[in-house]
């Protein structure tokens, strides 16, 4: 998986750019940041590669529980997170299996 300049989720489609590090409203760190009202993705650049695909998954995901309505899903940190992070590892470890999609 590369990262790529764009994403489509749904009918939407968000830029990707990756760039400075950022601080979320809680005062943690921000690794990656879905805008929906900028149709954007932000990624924090200082990353290792695996690293970023993991966040674009975990912004992905945010992404989708936008598009479904799904307010609960898509602010569950914690779900997107086990999700992205398990995701990616079966993407890994079986690297053929979405070859055709």
């Amino acid at each position: 998986m590369n990262i790529p300049d764009k994403v489509k989720i749904g009918w939407r489609t968000y830029d990707i750019e990756q760039g400075e590090h950022r601080s979320a409203d809680c005062g943690g760190d921000l690794y990656g940041e879905i805008r929906y009202d900028q149709n954007k993705i932000y990624l924090y650049d200082k990353q290792d590669e695996e690293s970023k695909k993991v966040t674009l998954l975990h912004e992905i995901l945010h992404g989708i529980g936008y598009m479904i309505g799904d307010t609960e899903f898509r602010k569950n940190e914690g779900l997107i997170t086990a999700l992205s992070e398990n995701l990616y590892q079966i993407m890994k470890d079986n690297p053929g299996i979405f070859k055709e999609v």
